[in-house]
């Protein structure tokens, strides 16, 4: 019993690591914009962005990255000139900034 149609298992399987990264790369501007906001508005919204942004934004990159490592081992080729693995290794680099998180983000919450 399949839970999605093929066509939708499909689709994903092609575009995992290109929305993860877009997701990824959303997080991280939302964190960057509304950070110092923080600060100087007391309104509840903005927290609960800032604070749910902050607390997924770690578990996309990683999840990302497990996809990088996923995706080179489970199709037993080593092609180095296939455009997808090349993909693959330009996006890491960036997924491990993603990890690092802005600093003043970071040290806003863990005062909280």
């Amino acid at each position: 019993m399949e839970i999605f149609p093929e066509s939708v298992q499909k689709l994903w399987n092609a575009w995992e690591l290109r929305s993860m990264v877009l997701v990824s790369l959303f997080l991280q501007i939302v964190l960057t914009i509304f950070s110092n906001r923080r600060k100087f508005t007391v309104t509840i919204w903005i927290r609960i962005l800032i604070w749910s942004a902050y607390m997924s934004a770690d578990w996309v990159a990683t999840v990302s990255l497990g996809i990088v490592s996923q995706l080179g081992d489970s199709e037993g080729k080593h092609d180095d000139m296939d455009p997808n693995h090349t993909l693959m290794a330009f996006w890491a680099p960036f997924l491990l900034l993603h990890l690092g998180r802005p600093v003043q983000v970071g040290v806003a919450f863990t005062c909280f």
